[in-house]
């Protein structure tokens, strides 16, 4: 059996330590912790160190096009880095040359100065004056003297107290360094026996009655260190089922028998597994209360909404955990102040950094938590005013606009399932990925009718609905948070179209199954998260890749970025957009429809007047005419595409060739095809 054991000798060695020694070493380690955090940041940001971890990412998954990318963005970086320590001697030089001219410039103004003051009536005279010029240095001199005195003294206090407060925020307390009584607060021995006891006395009468008459439960996974805390897998016997420990009293009760808090155990029901299955995960004292480190983008980086997943924050398992962006409708709730807010602007912070995606922002609160994307929304609405709300139902109106929009152009074009990558990235388009953003989405709904409302006919719901149903297939995207989740203010129409829902610290169980859904059943408490102390944390279920096998949800602690820090990633996102040619234009109607690409007349073209003509030969030169439609298309994409429009390739001696004759057979029945459509629709109107 495998559980977590105490070390009497820590323990033996705890008690030979007094208070204040205790203290004493306690601080001198965090301290050095501290400098062991710093010297990690620094040896990462030396070594690029996030980019060679996704690199070993992608190496691991076999992501060959993402591999490219990170080692082509790691050779940039040290390139960078080379070329500005070339720089470094003549910066240098010039700083010094630049002193030089300074003092020399100020030392002509000190003799001009003195030769005018001796000639002037009533100066002073030539040696007065440089007398008068030296007291003022020597004043100077003591002030600067003292200065440096003070900066001496001051450097070691404040370097110490930065690595105090950085040991804290990085690392744990050793164990060894804990009194008895913290410790009994910090840590309990998690063991198989401590779980049956603490399980039969949880008040579920045909579990009691088992383990009273020396039944023994099976562990299908014993208790094991998993993150911060203890797993562990148990079938319940015959009677009883996971869903009898889930209520929030059971929970609060199993934690107490355990020496936890109720927010630091977790139960669940596998949904794969059979009822009787109890998933168990039990916190470390202190775990929870762990933040989640730096956002990975914070200072620098990129993103793509095809090929990365967004850095998000720490499960409370200690593990990372990324969210895909793609095709995806969110739903955040919350009470006030727990930072819903924030969180939502994190992935909105995230996609602005993809020079490709265009942002839609209503902030419905007013509060200027997402003024910074005024620059890098194409449209940003801030208020709570009946208008705002109003303006926001336009929004989603213009999002189900260009929804249709998006439909037709993919029926004219002859694109068949998702867009891909190339196509959305293509400049001109129109098939780009496009988020609306709605915080405090209560104020949209719970306007006044027509706007708002519950009602089949409420303008507001209708948008939402349909683009629930259909955006997502040509990446028009719908996210929302609420801080008060009901019937009238978040409608069942509109919350079950999310795919992936999370919600922080609410106010009940009713309240966490408007957002959560069934994910209630199998254990979701975000009722049971504290207030204030665990803002930011966020229970998450639905379409979440990193949520584990068998589970119904995740618990995680968001990457924070302050209001502040996000003025600095809008300032890079905007510069990211100016390197790639793009710019943020106004939305006030839907994009217009670009020239559907004739594919038949441009292979023709292609086939200059010639029989035959390699494959490879005609994609060719197809790039060469049309960069923009052809440039990186693969062999399977135009051969998938000579399926569309009906050429086959041939085999001719060998190789993969297309034939004039059929290329211009096929064109010229399509052309008589659209003339007698065209002559039908004539002669009808008449």
């Amino acid at each position: 059996m495998v559980w977590r054991k105490v070390k009497t000798g820590a323990s033996h060695s705890r008690r030979g330590l007094g208070k204040g020694t205790r203290v004493t070493v306690r601080s001198a380690v965090t301290v050095a912790q501290g400098h062991a955090s710093w010297a990690r940041r620094a040896a990462d940001a030396a070594t690029h160190g996030h980019v060679r971890e996704q690199i070993r990412l992608a190496r691991q998954v076999g992501d060959r096009v993402a591999l490219a990318e990170w080692t082509e963005r790691l050779a940039l970086l040290k390139d960078g880095r080379a070329q500005r320590l070339q720089q470094l001697p003549a910066t240098l030089f010039s700083a010094l040359k630049a002193l030089f001219v300074t003092i020399t410039v100020l030392a002509g103004v000190l003799l001009v100065a003195g030769i005018v003051f001796q000639f002037s009536p009533g100066g002073t005279n030539w040696f007065a004056w440089w007398d008068m010029v030296g007291d003022v240095l020597g004043v100077l001199g003591v002030l600067i003297g003292l200065a440096v005195q003070i900066v001496m003294w001051g450097t070691l206090p404040t370097l110490l107290f930065a690595a105090w407060r950085e040991g804290r925020r990085s690392a744990m307390v050793p164990r060894w360094l804990v009194s008895e009584t913290e410790r009994a607060e910090m840590d309990s021995e998690i063991t198989p026996d401590l779980i049956n006891r603490a399980l039969a006395h949880v008040k579920v009468k045909e579990l009691a009655a088992f383990l009273k008459h020396g039944g023994a439960l099976e562990y299908l996974i014993q208790p094991r260190e998993q993150g911060g805390g203890t797993y562990t897998q148990i079938r319940l016997p015959l009677g009883v089922v996971a869903a009898d420990l889930l209520a929030t009293a059971k929970v609060e009760l199993l934690a107490g028998n355990l020496g936890r808090h109720k927010h630091e155990v977790w139960p669940q029901r596998d949904p794969a597994a059979d009822a009787r299955v109890l998933d168990l995960w039990i916190a470390d004292k202190g775990t929870m209360d762990r933040p989640a480190p730096a956002w990975p983008l914070l200072a620098d980086g990129e993103f793509d909404v095809f090929r990365d997943r967004l850095p998000w924050g720490a499960t409370m398992r200690q593990e990372q955990i990324a969210v895909g962006m793609l095709q995806k409708h969110w739903l955040i709730g919350a009470t006030s102040k727990q930072g819903k807010s924030t969180v939502m602007r994190l992935l909105a912070l995230g996609l602005a950094l993809d020079p490709t995606v265009e942002l839609l922002v209503a902030d419905l609160k007013g509060d200027g938590d997402w003024k910074m994307f005024q620059p890098r929304a194409t449209r940003y609405i801030e208020g709570s005013t009946p208008e705002d709300a109003e303006a926001t139902c336009e929004m989603l109106e213009w999002g189900v606009a260009e929804m249709e929009r998006r439909y037709q152009a993919k029926s004219d074009q002859n694109v068949v399932g998702p867009i891909s990558r190339e196509l959305s990235r293509r400049k001109g388009s129109g098939f780009h990925p496009i988020y609306l953003f709605v915080d405090e989405c209560q104020v949209l709904y719970g306007a006044e009718h027509p706007i708002g409302g519950t009602k089949s006919d409420a303008r507001a719901v209708k948008a939402a609905k349909k683009l629930h149903d259909q955006a997502r297939a040509v990446n028009v995207h719908l996210m929302q948070a609420t801080q008060r989740p009901d019937d009238r203010t978040l409608p069942v129409r509109v919350r079950e179209g999310a795919h992936v829902r999370c919600a922080l610290n609410v106010p009940n169980e009713s309240t966490a199954r408007m957002i959560l859904a069934d994910a209630v059943d199998r254990g979701a408490r975000p009722q049971d998260l504290r207030p204030m102390v665990d803002a930011g944390t966020v229970v998450a279920t639905g379409e979440v890749e990193d949520i584990p096998t068998g589970q119904a949800f995740v618990i995680t602690r968001t990457h924070y970025v302050s209001t502040k820090e996000a003025y600095g990633v809008i300032a890079r996102a905007m510069a990211i957009l100016k390197r790639y040619g793009r710019t943020v234009d106004p939305t006030t109607e839907p994009t217009e429809q670009p020239v559907p690409v004739d594919h038949l007349a441009n292979i023709e073209a292609a086939l200059r007047d010639e029989p035959r003509v390699r494959t490879t030969v005609v994609l060719a030169r197809l790039i060469e005419h049309d960069p923009d439609t052809y440039t990186g298309m693969s062999s399977q994409a135009f051969s998938a595409m000579l399926d569309t429009v009906g050429v086959q390739i041939r085999k001719y001696r060998g190789d993969s060739v297309l034939a004039l004759a059929e290329v211009t057979t096929v064109l010229t029945q399509r052309n008589e095809n659209v003339d007698d459509a065209t002559g039908d629709d004539t002669d009808s109107d008449d």
